[in-house]
């Protein structure tokens, strides 16, 4: 407590944003972050009344007065006017009693020993009309002892040609214009920086911008330093990108005298990240916390010292809207999303199975939430430690990558098995003591013990109150909704997928696992090296509505075959030719009811799980496509039929290996089989519903793709697939300007698509293209059956058997027309959508996917053989080649 309140000093936590007139814009800021909470180093202002009196005293009035009329003045006049007002500033001594405060608050706010920077702070800075920073001078690192003269030479900066210009150019008048000064404890930084809280290059407000150096700040102000830039999803916290600089030098305290001085940065620093995830994190929520404050976009000012923020100043953004026209920066020729180089990318454990093809950008956006969820569920479930990284899931090429940093935290070196055959796997495998890797694998049964108690049960007891919301959204006609009702549906049926996707990622992981003890139980005490009987004991399970859909299928197709006219029209029409004379006869009528039927059951399927691609609804070519392909087989076998033999089959398997355990084997068995069986089940379940949202999104979306088409706003209404939902939102809330929109779709239109073989499959820093796919297609490799096993290509034995037959390499659901009973699938991957050709295949080939594959899984069920995981398959093979496939051994033999 002081004596008596000093006129011209106020300290941060007296004023607040309304103080400008008295402390300027930099001096009210830093009050109201202070009264705010936020973490500013203390300090206090001197006042424009100050400056005022000083101005009053040293007879300054007169020469101010020239100013009357500036715009009247010569250059050559204003020169010497200012030149002369500095200089009388400069020698002009301060009031005594001005300079007993200033110096007493800065003993008792500073401290006697400490330093302080002195900062300009004008009363018209930073208005949102203008802004003066940089139009005055500020001053770092300086003693009590030098404090008086720098005030003063912050008053003077007031008074340089510049200043003076830069008030003219913005109508100020300079009679009206005065200064404050802040003194604020220096913060003797390791890194510091700038931060603003809406992207500065395209105004984008989901968006903020992170640079930083090592060292004081002076190194970014000067310019004399290029920083790291990093660019942050403010609504998720993501790191979109980054660029780390080559920091030669940085700003740093001289060790005698006041300012700063530039030295050189060790090399080891010099392109090192001078921040890391974790402090990106705690900068993100401060600046948010400060936008949130001000409610308007602010440019930041930062430092850290130990393990500290600090804030030094803050002002509104005032340039947003004269923001040139900025593209977004790409790595290379393609954007990387939510990629990190420090992590560790696998699309190895089903993902490069699953997602075998790139994803649209907007499929993209939609989906990595979705998996984010789903990942920091499984994470949670198992562990209560820390996520490493707050990234799950990137897109690279366009392709779903996994962050192996986070999963090899959560998984035994056994568990990590189905990894180590990746080139330099050393490099990759956790480096833990015997101690660490023991006490992991217990708590990893222990959570997988729970996991198998609790998921199955969790999704049952979901289900019914997802699939009432799915009813409720799927009876909204979207076409009469409002464009921001579109989008807030959108969002709803996001949200919900993001909670089915909660239980779906972890229950992959509990059914591989079970999965792998059933076969490892029945090698062991069965001798089933070639997984004949385990295949069996998983075939024919109830309830499966995979196969439902296939049977819903047949009877689809036994309608066409058991009409002449109908056989005749689909096979001499194309599709829409089909479905367009259909009305034409009562056949065709009652045909045209009963697709209608089976499409508003069975709709919502579609392929890789991106919205861009076509779900059956959309197209029911898909569907017709498989039943005309079904009318090629000389017997149509009933699948109900096939479903009850493999029932049959499964339970006498199930006899046959009880009686061939004794009583402990035969406990542990039971157990083992119900889970496995259970989940089995569910992992081929789960496709059925986990499309359901997404099937509605795409409504949503080829709605609102045709409005903006319509309106003008899209030359092609599935130009719309070519931005991510943030970027549609940013467009029509008018954030992000359209010529930006444009820009992004003709750029990710003309970026080169990249084979999913040619990408590394664990990998970290940037990932290399191995032309492997590229090589394959140039020498069409062809080994000879009769050239011996050597000549075999080798795969991942899916389903027993061996049949020789004919290649049909289907692509997508567009090329299942050409596939005919007989024919040999080959294919890059195939999921439940799929399915019906199975039925008339006479055998698989996948170049992706392991034992619990869709492929492997479906082709058991009925009792073709496959082989999986065949690199290159679709570009070595073609249409009509004759190839053996040998689903016991995982061989394939091709003939010349």
């Amino acid at each position: 407590m002081r004596e008596q309140p000093m006129m011209f000093i106020k300290e941060f936590g007296q004023i607040d944003i309304n103080s400008i007139q008295e402390v300027g814009g930099k001096g009210a800021s830093l009050g109201e972050m202070t009264r705010a909470g936020l973490p500013v180093p203390p300090g206090y202002c001197i006042t424009a009344g100050a400056y005022r009196q000083f101005v009053s005293r040293a007879g300054l009035a007169e020469l101010l007065a020239q100013f009357a009329e500036p715009s009247t003045m010569k250059n050559e006049d204003i020169a010497l006017l200012a030149q002369e007002i500095s200089q009388r500033i400069l020698e002009t001594p301060l009031p005594e009693e001005l300079e007993q405060e200033i110096v007493q608050a800065f003993t008792q706010i500073i401290g006697h020993g400490s330093l302080a920077a002195v900062r300009s702070s004008a009363t018209a800075e930073d208005l949102p009309e203008a802004s003066f920073a940089g139009q005055q001078e500020s001053y770092l690192n300086i003693p009590r002892s030098e404090l008086l003269n720098h005030i003063k030479q912050c008053w003077a900066s007031l008074w340089t040609e510049r200043a003076i210009h830069y008030r003219i150019n913005n109508g100020f008048d300079h009679r009206q214009v005065y200064l404050a000064v802040v003194v604020q404890q220096m913060v003797d930084s390791e890194v510091s920086g700038v931060a603003f809280s809406v992207n500065p290059m395209n105004a984008k407000e989901n968006e903020m911008v992170i640079e930083s150096v090592w060292g004081l700040g002076e190194g970014i102000v000067s310019g004399k330093v290029t920083p790291d830039h990093y660019v942050i999803n403010k609504q998720n916290d993501p790191l979109i990108r980054y660029v780390i600089a080559d920091k030669e030098k940085m700003a740093v305290r001289p060790l005698h005298g006041s300012g700063t001085l530039f030295a050189e940065v060790a090399e080891a620093q010099r392109q090192r990240s001078s921040l890391s995830q974790k402090d990106i994190l705690e900068l993100t929520e401060l600046i948010k916390r400060i936008e949130e404050h001000y409610q308007l976009p602010q440019d930041i000012e930062w430092a850290k010292t130990g393990n500290r923020y600090y804030i030094l100043q803050a002002r509104p953004i005032t340039t947003l809207d004269k923001a040139p026209v900025q593209v977004d920066e790409s790595i290379g020729e393609s954007e990387f999303f939510n990629f990190d180089p420090e992590l560790e990318w696998t699309n190895l454990g089903g993902v490069k199975e699953r997602y075998n093809k790139p994803s649209s950008v907007l499929g993209w956006s939609i989906l990595e939430p979705c998996d984010t969820e789903g990942g920091l569920y499984a994470y949670r479930s198992i562990s209560k430690k820390e996520l490493p990284s707050p990234l799950f899931a990137a897109n690279i090429y366009g392709y779903l990558y996994l962050n192996f940093t986070s999963l090899k935290s959560l998984q035994s070196l056994k568990m990590l098995e189905p990894y180590a055959a990746v080139p330099d796997w050393q490099q990759f495998a956790p480096k833990r003591t015997w101690f660490q890797e023991l006490t992991l694998t217990i708590g990893s049964i222990k959570a997988g013990n729970k996991l198998i108690k609790s998921l199955a049960k969790d999704f049952y007891a979901m289900l019914p109150g997802y699939l009432d919301k799915i009813d409720k959204y799927k009876k909204t006609d979207v076409t009469g909704l409002t464009t921001p009702e579109l989008l807030d549906y959108i969002k709803n049926n996001l949200e919900l997928a993001k909670q089915f996707f909660q239980l779906q990622l972890p229950s992959l992981s509990v059914t591989e696992a079970l999965y792998n003890m059933l076969t490892g139980f029945m090698k062991k005490w069965l001798g089933d090296k070639d997984l004949t009987l385990s295949s069996k004991l998983v075939s024919g399970l109830p309830d499966n509505l995979t196969v439902r859909t296939n049977n819903k299928l047949w009877v689809l197709t036994e309608t066409v075959a058991s009409s002449p006219y109908l056989r005749e029209l689909l096979a001499q029409s194309t599709i829409p030719e089909f479905l367009n004379r259909l009305a034409d006869s009562a056949e065709g009528k009652a045909f045209q009811a009963q697709l209608t039927d089976f499409l508003g059951d069975y709709g919502h399927l579609n392929v890789n799980m991106d919205i861009a691609e076509d779900f059956w609804w959309e197209n029911p070519g898909i569907v017709l496509a498989m039943v005309k392909g079904s009318l090629t087989a000389d017997k149509r076998i009933n699948p109900e039929e096939r479903e009850q033999q493999k029932q049959q089959e499964r339970e006498e398997t199930e006899v046959l290996v009880r009686s061939k355990l004794n009583f402990v084997q035969r406990e542990i068995f039971a157990k083992l089989l119900k889970s496995t069986q259970s989940y089995m089940l569910l992992r081929d379940n789960r496709h059925f519903y986990v499309t359901m949202p997404f099937s509605l999104i795409k409504k949503a979306v080829v709605t609102l793709g045709e409005r903006l088409t319509a309106q003008g706003y899209l030359l092609d209404p599935r130009d719309i697939y070519y931005l991510t939902l943030a970027e549609i939102e940013g467009l029509l809330s008018h954030q992000l300007a359209w010529s930006q929109g444009y820009e992004k779709i003709n750029r990710r239109k003309s970026a080169p698509r990249v084979a999913l073989d040619d990408l590394p499959s664990l990998f970290k820093g940037w990932p290399k293209l191995s032309g492997d796919a590229a090589t394959a297609r140039k020498t069409a490799y062809v080994p000879s059956a009769n050239s011996g096993q050597e000549s075999a290509l080798q795969g991942v034995a899916g389903s027993p058997g061996q049949v020789r037959g004919q290649v049909k390499i289907i692509c997508s659901p567009a090329d299942f027309s050409r596939f005919q009973a007989g024919d040999i699938l080959v294919a890059e991957n195939t999921d439940p959508a799929w399915t019906p050709l199975f039925s008339i295949a006479s055998a698989v080939v996948t170049e992706h996917g392991g034992l619990l594959s869709h492929g492997a899984i479906v082709a058991r069920e009925y009792g073709i053989p496959a082989v999986l995981g065949v690199k290159n398959a679709t570009k070595i093979f073609r249409d009509g080649q004759t190839i053996t496939v040998d689903g016991k051994k995982g061989a394939v033999y091709p003939e010349s």
